[in-house]
């Protein structure tokens, strides 16, 4: 009898030691846990009238691109390239019919992040700065320029979750070290999505603050930073037109004007120069057919419904407004104004 318990207790502890390998993910298909989270969707393909959705297993089968990448943030911070591992975004739209000359890409985030790319920066790159890592400074690109979904980075898989940026990131790389980086904004990490759409035109405005010893802050509005802004993980917002029930989405003009205000420059609303504002100046808006509206600086304080709108209904806007719209409650419909090319701020009179 106790040689028959003997053996019953060694056959359960046997069993335990079996289940303990299995909760370990060991006897897995593959072999490890981590076989187990390759083999879960992470990343879903519209286009061309098809959707694909991919495993890390799957993406890992494509062709493996390999490169150097690096970013320099919006407060300027630079992160050093260093080796990335992964998918060319063409290589992955190769799988649902391909990128077409007259086509965008969306790639958007877990948490909603998004950026929108053309073209012309998918298939060589054309369009996307570059800056000297040591010194921070734009220069010309001194290797190819891709857009690529990357599954490693510094020779280690990229983490998921909160903690981590993964398991796909985009980045812009370069395929060697020629110790140059990009801007932060661009690199969406925790990457769910990327989608085709109808090509997007390249726009900016330019923007100017108020003259000072005969010299005006400057800066240069353009679709990139715009669709890095306008994401509801970042400043996006949106505004709820009343009597026609329409929805407006954009950035709030404030935080636009932050730019050229003398604040920070950067972040929330400790970018914006309140007191200045509540001292009061004008702002114009000027759209392509020269047609200009004035809004007083203290109409918009900390005002998150007027807006700089890119979207009406979700919907990119049309001709007759795209690319911004000023739209929002308090200034009026008939200062609702479409094609914005400037924005000045000027003096009280």
């Amino acid at each position: 009898m106790r040689h028959r318990r003997v053996i019953i207790g060694a056959a359960l502890l046997l069993l335990c030691a079996i289940a303990a390998v299995f909760a370990a993910g060991a006897l897995l298909p593959g072999g490890t846990s981590a076989a187990r989270a390759d083999d879960a969707i992470v990343l879903t393909v519209t286009g061309n009238g098809q959707t694909k959705t991919f495993t890390l297993t799957e993406l890992k089968a494509l062709p493996a691109y390999t490169g150097f990448s690096g970013m320099k943030n919006s407060a300027g911070t630079i992160t050093l390239p260093a080796p990335v591992r992964g998918v060319m975004l063409s290589d992955v739209f190769a799988q649902v019919g391909g990128l077409k000359s007259t086509q965008s890409v969306d790639v958007t985030a877990s948490d909603g992040y998004g950026m929108t790319f053309l073209y012309s920066e998918l298939a060589s790159g054309s369009g996307i700065t570059m800056y000297n890592a040591s010194t921070g400074a734009v220069e010309a690109a001194k290797a190819p320029v891709s857009l690529v979904l990357t599954y490693e980075y510094n020779g280690l898989p990229i983490a998921p979750g909160p903690d981590g940026e993964g398991p796909i990131r985009l980045a812009v790389a370069q395929t060697t070290n020629e110790n140059q980086v990009a801007d932060g904004h661009l690199m969406v990490k925790w990457v769910t999505n990327v989608t085709l759409r109808d090509a997007v035109v390249p726009w900016s405005v330019k923007m100017y603050g108020l003259l000072k010893n005969g010299k005006r802050q400057t800066y240069t509005l353009d679709r990139a930073s715009y669709d890095s802004c306008a994401t509801p993980g970042c400043h996006g917002s949106s505004w709820l037109q009343p009597v026609v029930s329409k929805t407006w989405t954009g950035v709030p003009l404030f935080l636009c004007i932050g730019k050229v205000d003398g604040g920070k420059g950067h972040g929330g609303y400790g970018a914006y120069n309140e007191a200045l504002a509540r001292k009061g100046y004008r702002i114009k808006l000027i759209s392509a057919s020269g047609k200009s509206v004035i809004i007083a600086s203290r109409t918009i304080i900390n005002d998150e419904r007027i807006l700089l709108a890119n979207k009406l209904m979700g919907s990119e806007l049309t001709t007759a407004d795209y690319p911004l719209r000023l739209v929002g409650p308090k200034i009026g419909t008939k200062n609702f104004l479409g094609r914005i090319t400037k924005i000045v701020m000027l003096p009280l009179k």
